[in-house]
């Protein structure tokens, strides 16, 4: 019986990997949307540099096309400071965060931080002071503050 679980395990896996093939095979024209929900997960994620001390860390790699300057953008997110308090979340998907990417209607690290993401995508943002609020304190954020935002991109309109 034991051998029988481990057949099955394996089929499932195969199964799962043929269907995100086929979503894969559609290709951005076909799919220029992307799919919410669809995406391949990131083994071991390791942080990319952006400059100006602005991290990003990919967890889920998402499908579509890259999301671009100048279009909205709809995303879930959670924002902590540096001692894992949270400061805001947006986690209802009937109601996203919405703002048009690299027009500054969000703070800078955030603009530069959800750039190049695929709808479905997961992505963690380490946002330093000088790309946040600065010396500001806003709302529950206090000055010189450290954000760390988890993003989920659910749509490029």
């Amino acid at each position: 019986s034991k051998k029988k679980k481990k057949k099955r395990k394996k089929k499932v896996q195969e199964v799962e990997g043929n269907e995100f093939a086929a979503l894969r095979s559609l290709g951005p024209g076909r799919n220029s949307a992307g799919l919410a929900g669809v995406g391949q997960s990131v083994r071991n994620p390791k942080p990319r540099h952006l400059g100006g001390g602005l991290s990003v860390k990919d967890t889920m790699i998402g499908t579509g096309p890259p999301a671009p300057l100048g279009r909205t953008v709809k995303l879930l997110y959670e924002g902590t400071l540096k001692d894992g308090t949270v400061f805001d979340k947006k986690d209802k998907a009937r109601s996203p965060f919405t703002f048009r990417l690299g027009l500054r209607e969000v703070v800078a690290g955030m603009d530069k931080g959800v750039e190049g993401m695929k709808v479905g995508g997961h992505r963690e943002i380490k946002i330093p002071p000088a790309m946040g609020y600065g010396n500001k304190a806003v709302g529950p954020i206090p000055p010189n503050s450290t954000l760390t935002f988890k993003v989920e991109l659910i749509a490029i309109v």
